[in-house]
């Protein structure tokens, strides 16, 4: 059985970072990761033909300069300079088999009659729609609006907590304001993989946890087993909830609580002398089988073009080809690569700062079990962030 300081279960950006943050302490620290890969929503898979390379993304697809915790680990670990910025095309809205731009869907005399209640209205307490079809009308929201806010988490967002939608955040000056990198977003967690003093095993999923002797022993389907004194699990809040069962009920149903949406993402690399539609950076689909069509366009490149089709979920692969070949107006033989892959993020509902509430009295004085990942304070990467170095931080205090 291998000994360690910290096991963390999840390989995502909330299990890489916090344990980022453990090494950097000294302390012995494994990573397990069910998938093959560590990222979880940094999925940036390389494709390669004829000496031409080509990666596009499955999952996040950009970074901004308010990302402070972020890109203190990415100095740190010496990746500062592979950030590149990403060029400026637009959002657009896709209606009826069209491209159309957000301006000439937008009922401008509602917009202009609603815009005064942005300095009136407080977003603590208010859904999301609620809240902003206030600021741009009823119809502007139904009708535009609150698809671009769909197309964020992949799933409707008329319940969530308006103030964890969109949050301010300080920004750095010396940063662009939105980059990536060259090598896409799972750059940052090939590299923090990489850190001297982790280990980190993919391929590797978690089935139990006992607590026993004052550790933690963490076993996988494939036999593999691990102790450690501090636990993390970075894991949707269902995993988290079944693997504490046995030790924490309470913990356990309380987790068990929050509820959470798949994402089905379907990526196609594409010739780009095989397809006439301008440059975008993505397409939001109202009322179509998918939420949004997000393209590889914002980092040009001159061979491909790249398009990640974020889908409904239960959708069967006959289906999701056709409206790809329809949106993209190519046929299927002339895709030159296609990757799949399946995320999952939180159904955030009012309450939710509560919930947070309650989570924190059950954690109170449980020093060496850590809780991190997209469903706590936010869903944004730096809020992913956060929250590991927040759990760190109660672990070491």
């Amino acid at each position: 059985m291998m000994q360690n300081d910290v096991v963390v279960v999840g390989g995502g950006i909330s299990g890489l970072s916090l344990a980022f943050y453990c090494v950097q302490a000294g302390m012995k620290t494994t990573i397990l990761e069910k998938n093959d890969t560590t990222g979880g929503s940094f999925a940036s898979p390389h494709y390669s033909a004829n000496g031409k390379k080509f990666w596009l993304e499955l999952g996040a697809h950009t970074c901004y300069s308010s990302y402070q915790n972020l890109l203190d680990i990415v100095e740190v670990c010496g990746l500062k300079d592979s950030i590149i910025p990403r060029a400026k095309v637009p959002f657009t809205l896709f209606v009826n088999g069209k491209i159309k731009s957000i301006v000439s869907r937008l009922n401008i005399l509602e917009l202009l009659v609603a815009a005064p209640n942005l300095f009136k209205l407080k977003k603590p307490g208010q859904s999301v729609k609620s809240y902003y079809s206030k600021i741009v009308g009823e119809q502007n929201y139904r009708d535009v609006i609150s698809h671009f806010f769909n197309a964020v988490p992949s799933q409707v967002t008329d319940d969530f907590p308006a103030d964890m939608m969109f949050k301010s955040r300080e920004k750095r000056k010396d940063m662009l304001k939105n980059y990536t990198f060259k090598g896409g977003l799972q750059s940052v967690a090939k590299v923090i993989s990489a850190s001297s003093g982790l280990n980190v095993f993919t391929s590797q999923e978690v089935n139990s946890v006992q607590y026993d002797n004052g550790q933690y022993i963490i076993r996988s389907a494939n036999g593999g087993e691990y102790a450690a004194k501090t636990l993390v699990l970075a894991t949707p809040s269902s995993v988290a909830s079944k693997l504490l069962w046995d030790i924490n009920p309470d913990i356990a149903n309380h987790l068990g609580q929050l509820k959470a949406a798949d994402v089905d993402s379907v990526g196609v690399i594409v010739r780009k002398e095989n397809i006439s539609m301008k440059p975008v950076a993505a397409l939001i689909a109202p009322n179509d089988i998918f939420f949004s069509v997000v393209s590889r366009d914002t980092v040009p490149d001159d061979n491909y073009r790249g398009f990640t089709f974020h889908f409904k979920p239960g959708l069967d692969e006959k289906t999701k080809r056709s409206r790809i070949t329809e949106v993209l107006g190519v046929s299927f033989s002339k895709m030159e690569h296609t990757e799949s892959k399946m995320n999952t993020v939180p159904t955030l509902r009012l309450g939710h700062h509560q919930w947070l509430e309650k989570t924190d009295m059950l954690m109170k004085g449980k020093k060496n079990l850590l809780l991190t990942g997209n469903y706590f304070g936010g869903m944004a990467i730096e809020d992913c962030v956060s929250r590991s170095k927040s759990e760190f931080e109660r672990m070491k205090g």
